[in-house]
């Protein structure tokens, strides 16, 4: 075996003993309680974007319905100025 060979099966050892630690500690308790805290955390996170989405929506078709109506009434000044030349 040539030097290559050697060192990509020491870190193929040293990543499989790190995979392996990884593993076990991932079914403890602590983890499981972590992962638990972190899936109702994004779904907090989910569950406000959609607040924030649908409270953006209101307010954009409040503010169309707002220029809307301004430009209606624009239109209506320079008809009323045009009519009266």
């Amino acid at each position: 075996m040539g030097n290559g060979s050697a060192k990509f099966l020491l870190g193929l050892g040293i990543g499989s003993a790190i995979g392996a630690l990884f593993y076990h500690f991932s079914h403890t308790s602590k983890a499981k309680k972590l992962k638990s805290d972190v899936f109702n955390a994004l779904q907090e996170l989910e569950v406000d974007a959609e607040a924030a989405l649908l409270s953006a929506k209101e307010k954009a078709v409040h503010t169309g319905s707002k220029v809307a109506g301004k430009v209606a009434d624009k239109a209506t000044e320079v008809k009323s100025k045009l009519d009266g030349m």
